[in-house]
């Protein structure tokens, strides 16, 4: 069930083939380059064969205990069991997740076949006083379960403190994931990974972190486990630049004029060649005056432009604030139009070299992951750039010539807005359809529209949070009755979203658009969630920003990401035998299921305390609530923290058994939910220390330093939430759990049990587990608000 992971090593992990290709090893250097770089850049080897890097630090996966022990009670004297459930007695029938595999002819069910059947614990020939070996408990109890894996890994080349965190799910493969799959080629430029294979998604490599790959869970509103975990880590670490080296000055028609060249490649059949250009045109040469030691080769070629690069005037695009880079490119100050196309230039040299046919794989995987933020980011946008654009150089006369640019992607792009536009059921489709045709030579050019467009068109997309902006406001630009209501969305206030005729639509980062996923009819794409329900407290088309406060979920540490498999094992903690006991079948209540809770009204109230006072048309910060009809009374709920929902990683041919040491308090959705304000007291958490300014006095730091739990300590019991039936029955538990600031994990019941459902919790650190459909059936598209 948990077979042994190899130590962290960027290239080495034990999991399935379906994960993604593995990539070829390297051969060792056997020299060293007597060249070292300035801080912090990595020592190169000599040599085309091999980039040889300083060892990267491995993760620690030493197995930490960190479960105090427990005793089981099937070894006790007339043990008593506990229950959240009620216990058998009270088991309920529980509809098969996956029909039972048909026993062979003239045998009887094997005991793992007859518990599949059944439901019951303990199957057919053990009695609750038994216990099992581990080869019988490995099979009964860990077959076809979620099993879940945490990774952390120091940043590298960052000051002592700087972690990213992970987590796997074991058995992962395309049919069984807890990610959205993406819907058009074009949305995975929302992450690169230049590491490995263009489609390779391990997230550990990609470029942004977190792995946006992770982002979106399969249901609308909902983000993984792994991108939920990476959250907890370090963002991107402070700039270090190495010094002041200084490029060569260069014409912009020179410069375009060399990345058009660039689109072939670099002539490395002529090194010659490579060395004149980059040293006589580009940058200089340190050892020019010495004929012996000139940088003739490719590794002090790549030390040199790192060099360059790492200059604090070129633009960070590290930073969110750069990552539009049509702003740049396609800016009418010429100044900043000729500095980034020859940042782009030396990147673009970089690149190229640094993925020299020579090179291999393991080598300029190495490299790339002892980079600096600053140096990836040029390598990103140079990546980005070659793939989607092409320079088109004209002849008007024997001394002048014309650059113009071709857009290679702009036909996918614009069957993803298509896609986009109507998947989000966008209320003016004709007149997008009509645009995106560009039949009307009267009409702007769709890349021209704005440097949004522009972006989106050409496919020079960073990876990241920049994307699902991108195309909305592109969406938005195709269609001329938005006016400029709609023109203040940005990915620098991702708590965002607007009303359009008799729709609302949410940013995938607003807490309004993680709640009012699970409603009826509602989608998630490209970063969006839409079409809503519809708000008069806003214009018919107006643009907001929602106030959201930060979750109250503590903040997962170092050890409780690699104690993650230990705390989640199904068996419990490893023994020798395992008491039958100790273990029960936790399922929700499928028959008695209400029928009576609807969202009445979606309100939004300014902010009272704002004393803003924006520019014409910019948009106001709100407050937002979901008032719920119930029996003739109305719950309001605000949605007042910015918590995650984790889509539940699918299981195999449930139910399984829980373990005891796994506590959880069953409640249906009508029956005391509403009135339940302490449920982070009843589950352990650690209240944060309240004070008038943002950050804690003196006092109270020492005292959360002297009473500080790990966060997997400060949850004790789980609340599990059955939300089945219609679809806000969901949004009211979400709305809940917005309200008192709990993130939690959503299973749908067809394809996850409870039992792994509360597993993951523990293994998220978090305290709420909301069970669903995900509807009903009879709830289809005709009935989304908007569209009667």
């Amino acid at each position: 069930m948990n077979p042994e992971f190899a130590h962290w090593d960027h290239g080495k992990h034990h999991y399935e083939s379906k994960w993604g290709a593995r990539l070829p090893e390297a051969h060792a250097s056997p020299c060293a380059l007597p060249y070292a770089f300035p801080e912090p850049f990595p020592q190169l080897a000599t040599g085309f064969q091999q980039l040889q890097l300083a060892k990267v630090p491995r993760t620690r996966t030493t197995p930490v205990v960190s479960r105090t022990r427990i005793t089981r009670h099937g070894s006790q004297p007339n043990p008593v069991r506990p229950s959240s459930s009620g216990g058998e007695a009270n088991m309920i029938p529980y509809r098969s997740l996956a029909p039972p595999r048909r026993s062979e002819s003239y045998s009887h069910p094997t005991p793992l076949e007859d518990f599949r059947n059944s439901r019951r614990w303990p199957p057919k020939g053990y009695r609750q006083e038994d216990a099992l070996n581990p080869g019988e408990a490995e099979d009964l109890i860990c077959a076809g379960a979620s099993s879940f894996k945490g990774y952390w890994d120091v940043v590298p080349n960052a000051p002592a403190g700087y972690d990213r965190f992970y987590a796997v799910m074991e058995a992962e493969h395309q049919s069984r994931t807890d990610r959205a799959p993406f819907q058009q080629q074009a949305y995975r430029d929302i992450s690169l990974n230049m590491t490995g294979a263009s489609d390779s998604q391990f997230p550990w490599l990609s470029q942004e972190q977190p792995c946006m790959a992770y982002a979106f869970g399969k249901s609308a509103g909902t983000t993984t486990l792994n991108y939920w975990v990476s959250k907890s880590g370090s963002s991107g670490p402070p700039a270090q630049f190495a010094g002041d080296t200084k490029p060569r000055k260069i014409k912009l028609l020179q410069i375009l004029d060399r990345l058009q060249r660039l689109e072939s490649g670099l002539n490395e059949d002529d090194p010659e060649e490579m060395y004149h250009y980059l040293y006589s045109t580009l940058i200089e040469d340190p050892e020019r005056f010495d004929e012996e030691h000139r940088h003739i080769r490719i590794d002090q070629q790549i030390a040199d432009l790192i060099t360059v690069l790492s200059n604090p005037h070129w633009i960070d695009f590290s930073l969110p604030r750069n990552q539009v880079v049509a702003k740049f490119f396609d800016s009418p100050d010429q100044r900043k139009k000729q500095e980034f196309f020859h940042q782009l230039l030396l990147s673009a040299e970089l690149y190229l070299r640094i993925h020299s046919r020579n090179h291999t794989d393991k080598a300029k995987r190495k490299l790339i992951m002892q980079l600096p933020p600053i140096i990836t980011w040029d390598l990103a946008v140079a990546q980005r750039w070659l793939e989607n654009m092409e320079i088109t150089k004209t002849r008007t006369s024997s001394t002048q010539s014309t650059f113009s640019f071709e857009l290679k992607s702009k036909h996918r792009q614009i069957e993803a807005l298509r896609v986009f536009a109507k998947t989000l059921k966008w209320p003016n489709m004709d007149e997008i359809e009509f645009i995106l045709e560009e039949q009307d030579m009267k009409e702007k050019a769709l890349e021209d529209r704005s440097a949004d467009a522009m972006s989106w068109f050409s496919g020079i997309i960073l990876p990241g949070k920049t994307l699902p902006w991108l195309i909305m406001n592109s969406l938005i630009d195709c269609d001329r009755d938005t006016g400029d209501a709609l023109n203040h969305l940005s990915h620098m206030h991702p708590a965002s979203g607007f009303q359009y005729r008799a729709n609302t639509y949410w940013s995938s980062q607003c807490i309004v658009g993680k709640v009012l996923g699970a409603a009826r009819g509602v989608k998630q794409i490209a970063g969006w969630v839409g079409p809503c329900i519809y708000t008069p407290d806003l214009k018919r088309t107006e643009c907001v920003k929602v106030k959201q406060y930060e979750s109250l979920d503590p903040r997962l540490a170092s050890i409780d990401v690699e104690s993650m498999d230990q705390r989640t094992n199904p068996l419990g903690p490893i023994d020798t035998s395992y008491p039958v006991d100790d273990y029960e079948v936790p399922m929700p209540d499928t028959e008695d299921v209400t029928d009576l809770i609807r969202m009445e009204k979606l309100s939004f109230k300014p902010m009272k305390a704002s004393t803003e006072s924006p520019r014409s048309g910019a948009p106001l910060t709100f407050d937002a609530a979901i008032s719920f009809a119930c029996g003739g009374e109305s719950w309001p709920m605000g949605l007042r923290y910015d918590v995650d929902f984790i889509h539940a990683f699918p299981c195999h041919q449930g139910p399984h058994v829980l373990f005891y040491d796994f506590p959880y308090k069953a409640i249906k959705i009508d029956d005391g939910l509403v009135d339940m304000h302490d449920w982070g007291h009843q589950s352990g958490r650690t209240p944060r220390p309240t004070s008038s300014k943002s950050s804690p006095g003196k006092k109270a730091v020492v005292l959360v330093n002297e009473d500080k739990k790990s966060a997997h300590e400060q949850v004790t019991n789980v609340l599990a939430i059955e939300a089945l039936g219609v679809s806000d029955n969901e949004v009211f538990a979400r709305a809940w759990c917005a309200h008192h600031g709990h993130s939690a994990i959503v299973a749908n019941v067809k394809e996850t049990c409870m039992a792994c459902a509360i597993r993951e919790a523990y293994a998220a650190c978090v305290s709420v587990v909301i069970l669903t459909e995900g509807g009903i059936v009879k709830e289809n598209d005709t009935e989304v608000y908007g569209y009667a």
